[in-house]
């Protein structure tokens, strides 16, 4: 039976200690390093050799936790009195002058030789980092909760504006003056419908979907948010080309792209600057040696982002996409920006150089491919659908919001039956279920919801034509319908949105071809 050599265990502590993932130091009772390992040296920057005989503090400085300068050993404080192994987050100091945060576990050893201390230190930016991400995460997703619940209750006031509005304006006998105040209404209701819309864009966490998407419109809407939130030290130049063709995109994506984008932009111009924002059409030829390597030969629409910021090195432009790359101090960047950025114009098929130099700006380069052509033209408000009166189920449970627009169907020709309650229109739809070709129904209902109420409906007829109205985050696209529901309309709504809503609705109904 073979046998072994003695062990050594002063070898294998020493080795235990040299190979360890993290950094140790070996700091006797005067708080002077005695010695320390390879992970010590990387961290640190320091050779081991230069370490020997210097203050712990030349890593750890007191200043960094709240101890009074020249105390002694600083957070070597009664080690004895510490569990053992239990760790405590500092900061640490670098050979080079650069901080970061660690968490340090302190074992005292009895020795006769004195005491000692091991010293264990991890380097946690990343875990730092990852919960500072995981807390916006946090707070994100709490807004877009407030901010659905806000937006439902503002939706439905805006509508109660827009739709009585409406109704003065059908009235004869307006005065001219009096028909552009009520337009002046119309267009201020319109814009509070369009900043609510861009909350709910920026805070709801939805699974993407892709419609053909004119840009034009999303950058001029992010361009006046900007404007908006940006320093008035930071001049915008937009520059929009109605030409530019639409592209089959996800457009909260391309929101959080040209966010993404301006931010860092924002953030490389503390003192002022120039954001210029460009959308154009863009055409790459079979070899054409301008094109970037993952542009195919096609027509695209290419978006510009530029800066007069601080720009980036050649170091620094190597690693800008690697996500949590950042050049912030810890707690102003996650790193994440570009590397967003990139996965999403990668995953639309698209683009992306980044143009940069120290001191003299950086651009931003995006080429998403276009759509194919444009689908045919929905049903307009002239069609043969209203060549006789539709009879309409129409449920909503505010009752001046049921009114009105029962009033605003029937001038548009509709026959209406109007509830506001979910329950009682089930039991007048299940008392005569053939006495309506349409159900329009609001989703959010107490009691009952608009996506209950079309479940028991389907039931019953599940052919029947549903068009729901929505003053939540229903309306975004790319939430899942309830089943037997042709088309989600979001409030608030004008009437020609509605009466068009509704020509759709008719014109998917294979029983009225």
């Amino acid at each position: 039976m073979p046998t072994h050599p003695p062990i050594d265990h002063d070898d294998l502590a020493r080795i235990a200690f040299d190979l360890s993932p993290s950094g140790m130091l070996a700091v006797d009772g005067q708080g002077l390093i005695v010695t320390a390992n390879r992970e010590a040296e990387r961290l640190f920057g320091w050779p081991r050799e230069e370490l020997r005989g210097r203050s712990v503090e030349t890593l750890v400085p007191a200043r960094f936790h709240g101890v009074h300068p020249g105390h002694r050993d600083g957070f070597l404080r009664d080690p004895r009195r510490r569990p053992m192994g239990v760790g405590r987050e500092l900061f640490a100091l670098r050979r080079d002058g650069s901080e970061f945060p660690v968490e340090i576990g302190l074992n005292p050893v009895e020795t006769p030789r004195g005491l000692f201390v091991l010293v264990s230190i991890v380097d946690i930016t990343a875990r730092r980092k990852a919960d500072e991400i995981e807390r916006r995460s946090q707070r994100l997703e709490t807004l877009g909760v407030l901010a659905g619940g806000i937006a439902h209750d503002f939706n439905n006031i805006l509508l109660g504006i827009v739709g009585h509005t409406e109704l003065v304006l059908r009235e004869a006998g307006s005065s001219a003056q009096t028909r552009e105040d009520l337009q002046r209404v119309l267009t201020a209701a319109d814009r509070g419908r369009q900043l609510v819309q861009r909350i709910l864009t920026f805070t709801r966490s939805a699974q993407t979907v892709r419609l053909p998407l004119r840009l034009e419109r999303t950058v001029n809407e992010v361009v006046e948010l900007l404007r908006a939130s940006l320093p008035t030290t930071i001049e915008i130049r937009a520059e929009v080309d109605p030409d530019t063709p639409p592209v089959l995109a996800d457009e909260t994506q391309f929101h959080q792209v040209m966010m993404n984008l301006a931010t860092n932009s924002a953030h490389a111009m503390p003192s002022g600057g120039a954001l210029g924002i460009r959308l154009t059409p863009h055409a790459v030829h079979e070899g054409d040696s301008s094109a970037r390597p993952a542009t195919k030969p096609g027509s695209y629409a290419r978006l510009t982002v530029s800066d007069t910021g601080t720009g980036m090195t050649a170091d620094m432009l190597e690693h800008a996409l690697e996500p949590f790359y950042t050049t912030k101090p810890l707690g102003q960047g996650t790193g994440l920006g570009l590397s967003v950025v990139h996965g999403i114009v990668s995953s639309h098929g698209g683009a992306m150089e980044i143009r940069s130099a120290a001191g003299r700006g950086t651009t931003v380069v995006i080429d998403l491919p276009v759509a194919g052509a444009a689908g045919p033209a929905g049903p307009s408000p002239s069609d043969a659908a209203t060549a006789r009166q539709v009879r309409i189920l129409f449920v909503e449970d505010e009752e001046m919001l049921a009114t009105m627009q029962r009033r605003q169907l029937e001038h548009l020709g509709f026959h209406v039956t109007a509830h506001t309650s979910s329950l009682e229109a089930l039991e007048d739809f299940r008392s005569r279920p053939d006495a309506f070709e349409l159900v329009i129904t609001d989703d959010t209902m107490p009691r009952m919801t608009g996506s209950k109420l079309v479940e028991e409906i389907m039931r019953i007829r599940p052919a029947l034509p549903v068009l729901m109205v929505s003053g939540g985050d229903r309306s975004d696209p790319s939430r899942t319908r309830p089943e037997g529901v042709r088309k989600v309309l979001r409030k608030p709504h004008t009437a020609d949105e509605l009466e068009r809503a509704i020509h759709e609705v008719l014109a998917s109904d294979p029983g009225r071809a």
